[in-house]
């Protein structure tokens, strides 16, 4: 891409007030550095030398430039990503979540397919964070009963059974009735 006078005269002022400015806030280094390659640009470097010096790749600083000229300076200071970008708010899922309550309290099992189903077009992950953002938590059964014999009694149960090593009770049902009848 070929760069003409105008550009660098022009730019290079924009840009470095640009810097300054993010430069005191120390903030958005991301910015800065997008900034940084402008300036860079500016001066005549190639994009090969500014992605070594600022990390990004060759092709992005094109891209960048292109960007300045289309829509500007702001294009580039500004982020566009945010962190919510929720279509509810939080009284709203909490209005959404109450039809759940319901069932959760009466002791029914409540998965997370379940209320996706309800919820239109959202990903799995989404209805993972809602819950999280409202205080629900997993509530799984213990995988054993705590108040279950060791297994050393267990086994000292199993010797002193009345089975007499057997190992099916109704096997010995079926001899004790035989027993009973031949009397």
């Amino acid at each position: 891409m070929h760069f003409d006078d105008e550009f660098v005269i022009c730019s290079f002022i924009e840009i470095k007030k640009k810097l300054q400015k993010i430069e005191k806030k120390k903030r958005d280094i991301k910015a800065y550095k997008r900034l940084l390659a402008l300036r860079l640009r500016s001066i005549g470097k190639t994009n090969a030398a500014i992605s070594e010096i600022v990390g990004f790749h060759a092709q992005y600083i094109t891209d960048l430039v292109s960007k300045y000229y289309a829509e500007g300076i702001e294009s580039i200071v500004s982020d566009r990503r945010t962190s919510n970008n929720r279509r509810m708010s939080y009284a709203e899922e909490a209005e959404f979540l109450e039809q759940f309550v319901e069932i959760a309290e009466a002791g029914q099992v409540l998965t997370v397919h379940i209320i996706k189903e309800k919820f239109e077009e959202a990903h799995i992950n989404t209805v993972y964070c809602l819950l999280k953002r409202h205080g629900w938590r997993k509530v799984r059964p213990r995988p054993t009963n705590p108040k279950r014999a060791s297994k050393a009694e267990i086994e000292s149960a199993k010797k002193n059974s009345t089975q007499s090593g057997s190992k099916s009770y109704w096997t010995n049902i079926s001899k004790t009735a035989e027993q009973t009848t031949k009397k």
